[in-house]
């Protein structure tokens, strides 16, 4: 978290509120250096390409329910006292948002779904990917996903998906807002959860190692 010129945004005696004032001084910085007009805190002008309000769909069902949904409402409220609309498009119908990034129509959505451990990011982010919604086209990261497709040494292709993933944040055509775990309900009178593994994560459950489990002797 630093500013544009790389310093510290926030520091550890901060309250709540002043790290909330911290970082739309750091947003204020950085749209000013992206050719913003700043004027008293506030955006008055955008520079050619851009502009001062923007919509982002997501698919909440129309009422709301989707994990990102009170994120974007939070970041539309801190844009809007900054300059900056964020009109938020809940809607209903999945296939409808499904077909508004697909086309390229959306200017900004929001979507969730699962990764695996070791992803194929062919699909997602490849020039020819089928999925590649992004309008992605980097030869750096073409040459590192095909190699990381062909390679099966597990060590190397997560350097390389690594240093892919770097490429992909720098093209910021993606923001990652939050990590879903899965929460599993362990009868202790029944399992031994001394035997239960050790280092769980959200990519690896109990289930993993179902085969070293042991049941409660009665």
């Amino acid at each position: 978290s630093v500013d544009v010129d790389g310093n510290p945004i926030y520091t550890a005696e901060m309250s709540a509120q002043e790290r909330y004032e911290a970082a739309q001084q750091a947003a204020l910085g950085y749209l000013e250096a992206a050719g913003f007009t700043v004027e008293g805190g506030v955006v008055t002008a955008a520079p050619e390409g851009a502009k001062l309000n923007y919509q982002v769909n997501i698919g909440g069902g129309g009422n709301g329910d989707h994990p990102t949904f009170m994120i974007l409402t939070n970041a539309a409220n801190a844009l809007q006292e900054i300059g900056i609309t964020l009109n938020i498009n809940d809607i209903a119908n999945a296939s409808e948002l499904y077909s508004t990034y697909q086309t390229g129509a959306a200017e900004l959505w929001c979507a969730a779904w699962q990764a695996t451990p070791d992803p194929d990011m062919y699909q997602l982010y490849h020039t020819n990917g089928t999925t590649n919604y992004y309008r992605i086209s980097d030869p750096e990261l073409d040459a590192l996903i095909e190699d990381g497709r062909t390679n099966t040494n597990q060590t190397y292709r997560k350097e390389i998906y690594k240093t892919a993933m770097e490429i992909i944040m720098d093209w910021a055509v993606e923001i990652p807002v939050y990590q879903r775990s899965e929460a599993y309900l362990i009868a202790s009178q029944v399992v031994d959860v001394s035997t239960l593994p050790t280092d769980l994560t959200p990519y690896w459950g109990p289930l993993a190692e179902i085969h070293t489990l042991s049941l409660v002797t009665q």
